[in-house]
């Protein structure tokens, strides 16, 4: 029996400075039977002629623009190379990230006819330096919430899922800014996949200044905020603990700092604390501090350390 096909998806804008590096630790793979679809979000850098040349040598590689019709950024290019994989098994990837040479290997055979994902874990680099190795990538009893809550995290290039699990979901939030690949891991989360981690540290994983994830804009912030509001929604359905409600709450909270003159976020700030709130001494205290926060900012620009803790 042969291999099944794996598609590595990945996005990319402006990297040619880096991707190179990502594409040639794909080509150096042991497993030989994959697709590298590579999305360009419109990059004004050689990005395309450093792409044309690795795509005539290697016909594994696509190279791609987002179409005009999608939204610009990551997670509509993430979604359009989805469509136009073909592979049994999907891993998205960074441009920016380096995969081990057993990267693919080690994960499919992880799978087994009941598993819909395996995750492996990440090395965190800056300028090539190791600085840590992501501890939280496991198993839990409560997965879904230890994963809101920071207990268990992976990184977007962790995990490689089983094609028939995902082609039915929603994938990525074209609207969201920032904070996408948590949103898509959570709400895979919330269909209660079968999932296998493996204890090995398969991709490393560079820390990057000009990263999306260091981008505080006003407009970054705030789709964030009412797209977090509507997966809250979702997730007071499923019956997420007191611990997590809370935690929730503060996360919402604390991008009022650079929200605070937008009309209409106080008053979507005290729904979420009804929405979400409980009547506990902890809840109480948050609530006091935040309304605090809110005449302090507007009167002399400071509180926001009051949103801290």
């Amino acid at each position: 029996m042969g291999q099944p096909l794996v598609s590595i998806i990945i996005p990319t804008y402006n990297r040619a400075h880096l991707i190179g590096e990502t594409l040639d630790s794909v080509l150096a793979q042991t497993y030989s039977n994959w697709e590298c679809i590579v999305v360009d979000d419109g990059s004004t850098d050689g990005t395309e002629a450093l792409l044309q040349k690795y795509v005539e040598q290697d016909n594994r590689f696509q190279y791609h623009h987002r179409p005009k019709d999608r939204p610009k950024g990551a997670n509509a290019c993430r979604n359009y190379g989805f469509e136009v994989s073909k592979g049994e098994y999907v891993n998205w990837f960074d441009s920016d990230d380096l995969m081990t040479k057993d990267f693919i290997v080690q994960k499919i055979e992880g799978f087994t006819h009941s598993v819909d994902i395996v995750i492996s874990k990440s090395v965190i680099t800056i300028n090539n330096n190791q600085i840590r190795q992501e501890a939280r990538t496991k198993m839990s009893n409560s997965l879904l919430e230890d994963f809101i809550t920071l207990k268990v995290s992976w990184y977007l290039p962790d995990p490689i899922y089983r094609r028939e699990f995902i082609e039915s979901k929603q994938l990525f939030d074209e609207r969201l800014l920032k904070g996408q690949d948590r949103d898509f891991h959570i709400r895979i989360l919330i269909y209660t996949p079968t999932i296998k981690f493996i204890d090995k540290y398969l991709t490393y994983y560079r820390q990057i200044s000009d990263s999306i994830s260091n981008d505080f804009s006003v407009s970054t912030i705030l789709s964030s905020f009412y797209i977090e509001n509507e997966r809250i929604k979702v997730l007071l359905s499923f019956g997420i603990n007191k611990d997590t409600r809370l935690y929730l709450l503060k996360e919402q909270l604390k991008k009022y700092r650079y929200l605070w003159q937008i009309n209409g976020i106080a008053k979507s700030n005290y729904q979420l604390f009804y929405q979400l709130g409980f009547l506990s001494f902890n809840v109480l205290k948050w609530f006091l501090k935040f309304s605090f926060s809110i005449i302090s900012y507007k009167l002399v620009g400071k509180g926001y350390i009051l949103l801290r803790g």
